[in-house]
């Protein structure tokens, strides 16, 4: 098979704007991890899409690779139609922001070519938070409580997080624990953009690592989320995947519930919850795609997850941990990728 890996930061996705230093690393280290599982997998020919602007340094294209370097000057949807003789398939990594995953899984489903991620009606849930929020609530699973934050909304004591409704990582996510926090966010709010307002709940920032087929769930592992606030922005710094062993069945329980509340989900998937002092936890989102503790996954349990979602079509993946151990993967924010 002929395999297209479209990261969208370090791919070309910004080639006509800058690139965003908040996100470029954790691309980096979702598209890396990504392609040495793919290495592994005999019969499979690698097509890998790269920003100009990056460093050449990690060019040196193994056997069965090619990069297809993206400059400023290109249209990249001309440069893929133009290429889409070469690829059969597609694993596309991208933020949900502005619609951007649900976009590209449309272009390349328009292609004929298939995807190794959730398709676009799935996205386009997954993207609108308070969309997510309504669907989980109505099959019974407990959430992060959530509302529209608009002009109307005045600030009433206690601490909040607002965020914009298709937010992707810690990217416009605010805390505020005072009115003098209240008013320094509310000057950097972009007026025609959706944001949401939710109480900041104290506990521990966790996600889980799974897959989904045809509504069926197969839990992978879970991942604590390291965050900190500076000048009111959330900043993710690090996450330790594989924590929290002996709750295994649990979220497994939890990822079935959720797959069959949203059964077009399909291969990887991360959802990032609070667990709460007490032990409950409330879902805060669903991220239809990789996400940063894939980097660690076959470090932490030797599984080859690509392997398993380019398997699912006909084989129910199998969970073989080689191992069982917690890796920490620190993300450093600044852009030292750039030429």
């Amino acid at each position: 098979m002929r395999l297209l890996v479209f990261e969208f930061i370090t791919g070309g996705g910004f080639n006509t704007r800058p690139l965003p230093a908040s996100l470029l690393q954790e691309g980096y280290l979702m598209r890396n991890a990504l392609l040495d599982d793919l290495s592994c997998i005999a019969n499979l020919e690698l097509f890998v899409l790269q920003d100009a602007r990056l460093s050449q340094a990690d060019l040196a294209a193994k056997e069965r690779w090619q990069y297809i370097i993206v400059t400023q000057q290109i249209a990249l949807q001309t440069l893929l139609l133009t290429r889409q003789p070469d690829y059969d398939a597609v694993w596309l990594i991208a933020p949900e922001t502005e619609g951007i995953l649900s976009s590209w899984c449309q272009f390349f489903s328009v292609q004929g070519k298939f995807l190794y991620t959730s398709g676009a009606p799935a996205v386009a849930k997954c993207q609108d938070k308070l969309e997510t929020t309504r669907l989980l609530q109505q099959s019974g699973l407990a959430c992060v409580p959530s509302c529209v934050h608009d002009g109307s909304t005045i600030y009433q004591g206690g601490s909040w997080v607002i965020k914009v409704n298709d937010s992707v990582g810690c990217d416009q996510v605010y805390l505020i624990q005072s009115s003098e926090d209240w008013h320094k966010v509310s000057a950097k709010l972009i007026s025609d953009t959706s944001y949401i307002i939710q109480p900041f709940i104290s506990g521990r920032v966790l996600s889980l690592s799974c897959l989904f087929y045809q509504g069926k769930a197969y839990f992978i592992c879970c991942n604590q989320q390291h965050m900190q606030a500076e000048q009111q922005q959330f900043i993710l710094s690090a996450c330790t995947v594989n924590v929290q062993h002996k709750s295994d069945q649990h979220y497994q329980t939890l990822c079935q519930q959720i797959a069959a509340a949203m059964p077009q989900l399909f291969g990887y998937v991360g959802i990032d919850f609070i667990q709460m002092e007490a032990g409950e936890d409330l879902i805060l989102e669903i991220n239809p795609r990789l996400t940063t503790s894939y980097a660690g996954i076959k470090q932490a349990l030797g599984i080859n997850v690509a392997e398993l979602v380019l398997n699912l079509p006909s084989k129910i993946p199998v969970m073989s941990k080689i191992r069982n151990q917690q890796v920490r993967i620190n993300i450093t924010q600044e852009n030292s990728y750039a030429n």
